[in-house]
């Protein structure tokens, strides 16, 4: 089996259980009314991303206590689906506290992003986490899906102003050339002081 299938297979699978498990049930417990049209513009297995990342062995002479990794951010997806290797490294933040996850074999770490966030009204919280590979020795290997919604799809919510996806993948772009980082929703909420 090529790479490229295994891959499409793994898309298809993935896809399943984020749209008609996670997503289904979170819609649920939310009680929002959605038609299957509505339903697949929120989550289109057609904006599905896979994405593999590589942390490869850090050198010896990188400075003692910098561990190569992933910055601080959230998602901008409606839900992550992530498998990590025993290596592990993800850690997540709770209140002000950053967990280390601890790797489980044979499971899946499901994300939260910012747009299950703006469609939950902020019941649900997109997840604040990063990368940092203690192990200097061994290479880390992780795969995760992003499902995301049609860029056309308006996002409506009491606490943000109604956006596209598209304008908000334009906002988070130019956010990160200009400042360097991410703003995110913060951009869309009038109660904000980076509201637009």
């Amino acid at each position: 089996m090529t790479y490229k299938v295994l891959i499409e297979e793994y898309g298809r699978h993935i896809t399943r259980i984020a749209v008609s498990a996670l997503f289904e049930a979170i819609a649920q417990a939310l009680n929002l009314e959605l038609s299957g049209d509505q339903r697949s513009e929120l989550l289109s297995e057609s904006t599905g991303l896979i994405r593999v990342y590589r942390y490869p062995q850090s050198s010896s002479v990188e400075a003692e206590g910098e561990a190569l990794g992933m910055e601080v951010h959230t998602d901008s997806s409606v839900i992550s689906i992530l498998k990590e290797d025993e290596t592990g490294g993800l850690e997540i933040m709770k209140g002000e506290e950053w967990l280390r996850v601890k790797p489980v074999a044979d499971t899946l770490i499901i994300n939260l992003g910012d747009m299950m966030k703006a469609i939950s009204d902020d019941e649900y919280k997109s997840v604040k986490h990063r990368v940092k590979k203690k192990d200097r020795t061994r290479e880390r290997h992780s795969v995760c899906y992003f499902v995301s919604p049609q860029r056309d799809c308006v996002i409506k919510s009491s606490n943000y102003k109604p956006f596209t996806y598209s304008e908000f993948e334009a906002q988070v772009q130019a956010d990160v050339q200009s400042l360097g980082t991410k703003v995110g929703l913060h951009r869309f909420s009038p109660k904000s002081p980076l509201f637009l």
